[in-house]
């Protein structure tokens, strides 16, 4: 394996264009109905659309309080909603918890979220809620914006996703195993792109493509996927590169000791420090040095470069650090990712854990909720995203602030583009 040092500014990618984006409803019809047509009372599209409405509302975080918001509605959201008209009773009839429960069970998640993203990422980005203790995602764009701009030209850079798994401690299977769903969230925006229910007898691995597999070639051409050291995979590799022609960077840990120890071998000590960072904030500081190697010969698919990033942390005002080591691997060349931007890849992949996981579990009270039959977990899931992804594009950094902004329900409709 032959090494050398360096680096060079990064390549330009453009972007989409924004266009008038559909409503929730109609972004929705096209989710594939699992139901038997004879005797549908609901359009399929109406019953994900109330749990996503209620879900913006703060405190309705399960099926019984989705129910009760359908119930309290009036007729003129109702109608709007696309609920069925009952001749008989005069009115616009409103599902109950059972039909929720019952569509929720046997609906694909991973259609839902796609119907989601093909909505929000057209929509463009508002700022209309101030920057908050949960604003954690602008916080991490401002960062990953200053490293890119860092000795960089003013060129935009790759898009990039991160993929990363999820246990809904909450929900049991009948046979005792966890809910899990793997789930990839776009860097700049979090926006949720996919997700995947994880099957009790399977795990991440093997789920990372029939997962990206769901995300257009159009949105992940030329993109960068980041992920943990559990999916520092051969295949994987390959699966990136040669069949939906991204790029990938590949956190590596002790799970892959050949590997890792292939990292570890370049002359780091004389390697130069290309990106250094300061940070302060939830009473801790932080400084992060990165040195970046170019390799050849490397046992690891279309492995280009290997980084280094040293990380020293401490309690503000506190004289001890503690200090961290972590590796990666990346197939792009020097003159295509420079040290800072890969050094803000590798700080933006904790955006789906930071912004996406955390706002679920502490505002959605996700890991909670004991809703556990068939697909249900995983739907619940999939609409508190909605919810929350809606509420970050028009500009609420504070999720829980967004929420009880739109306690009324001719505010929710709005908000998701329902006329």
């Amino acid at each position: 394996m032959s090494v050398s040092v360096g680096t060079a500014p990064s390549s330009s990618v453009g972007q989409t264009g924004n266009v008038s984006p559909a409503g929730l409803l109609q972004a929705l019809a096209g989710v594939p109905d699992p139901r038997d047509p004879r005797g549908v009372r609901y359009q399929l599209s109406t019953l994900p659309a109330i749990g996503v409405c209620a879900m913006t509302a703060a405190g309705h975080n399960s099926l019984v309080a989705i129910a009760e918001w359908a119930r309290r509605c009036d007729q003129a959201i109702l109608a709007r909603l696309g609920c069925p008209f009952d001749p008989f009773a005069g009115r616009f009839r409103a599902p109950g918890e059972r039909t929720l429960r019952d569509i929720f069970a046997r609906v694909d998640p991973g259609a839902l979220t796609s119907a989601g993203f093909a909505r929000l990422t057209v929509l463009t980005p508002a700022m209309v809620g101030p920057l908050s203790p949960d604003g954690i995602a602008e916080r991490e764009q401002r960062r990953a914006h200053r490293a890119a701009a860092r000795g960089q030209d003013q060129r935009r850079r790759r898009r990039a996703f991160a993929v990363d798994g999820k246990c809904l401690r909450g929900a049991v299977r009948a046979d005792g195993s966890r809910v899990f769903v793997l789930t990839a969230v776009r860097h700049d925006d979090a926006l949720t792109a996919a997700l995947r229910e994880i099957g009790a007898k399977t795990n991440e691995i093997p789920e990372f493509a029939p997962l990206l597999d769901t995300i257009d070639d159009q949105d992940l051409a030329d993109a960068v996927v980041t992920v943990d050291a559990l999916h520092a995979q051969k295949d994987h590799a390959r699966y990136l590169v040669e069949d939906r022609k991204a790029h990938y960077l590949l956190s590596v840990k002790n799970n892959q000791p050949s590997l890792a120890r292939q990292l570890k071998s370049p002359p780091w000590a004389q390697a130069p420090v290309l990106d250094r960072s300061r940070d302060r904030g939830h009473g801790r500081e932080e400084v992060r040095e990165v040195k970046v190697v170019s390799v050849d010969g490397l046992l690891f698919p279309h492995a280009r470069q290997v980084v280094r990033i040293h990380r020293k942390r401490r309690r503000i005002g506190a004289k001890k650090w503690t200090t961290e080591t972590v590796y990666a691997v990346t197939d792009l060349p020097a003159h295509q990712a420079s040290a800072a931007e890969l050094a803000a890849w590798a700080r933006g992949h904790w955006i789906i854990e930071n912004t996406v996981h955390w706002t679920k579990d502490v505002t959605f009270a996700e890991d909670t909720s004991q809703v556990r039959r068939h697909h249900t977990p995983a739907v619940m899931s999939a609409l508190r995203d909605l919810a929350r992804a809606a509420l970050h594009r028009n500009g609420w950094t504070n999720t829980a602030s967004g929420r009880r902004a739109h306690t009324h329900p001719e505010a929710a409709l709005t908000l998701h583009g329902i006329p």
